[in-house]
């Protein structure tokens, strides 16, 4: 599976310490009410927001036409998962927005 490089951009200072880290892409998922491709990642550690552990978090480019899985880094929404699996249906709102992040896969 591919890897990723996660580094902090814009939005919340809280998790800008955190980063950065590398995340395993695991599957491309959608959200009802977002047209962007968003991606499950595994972290290679967990994020820590508001006192609770994220080990999964979902990312989707912010620019059309800049795929995470593209030769070029991409800015990127960061949502926080607390497991692998989804709530049903899964919503953006359904998970904590924390940050603008830019992304890059590793070894590129």
């Amino acid at each position: 599976m591919e890897r990723i490089r996660i580094t902090y951009a814009d939005h919340n200072t809280e998790i800008e310490h955190q980063l950065p880290l590398d995340a395993q892409l695991l599957e491309k998922v959608s959200l009802e009410d977002s047209p962007h491709e968003w991606w499950l990642v595994a972290l290679e550690r967990s994020l820590s927001h508001v006192g609770t552990e994220f080990p999964y978090a979902l990312v989707a480019s912010r620019w059309e036409g800049y795929p995470l899985s593209g030769p070029r880094p991409t800015s990127v929404f960061l949502l926080l998962n607390s497991s692998r699996t989804l709530p049903s249906p899964p919503r953006v709102s359904g998970f904590p927005h924390v940050a603008w992040c830019s992304v890059k896969r590793v070894g590129a």
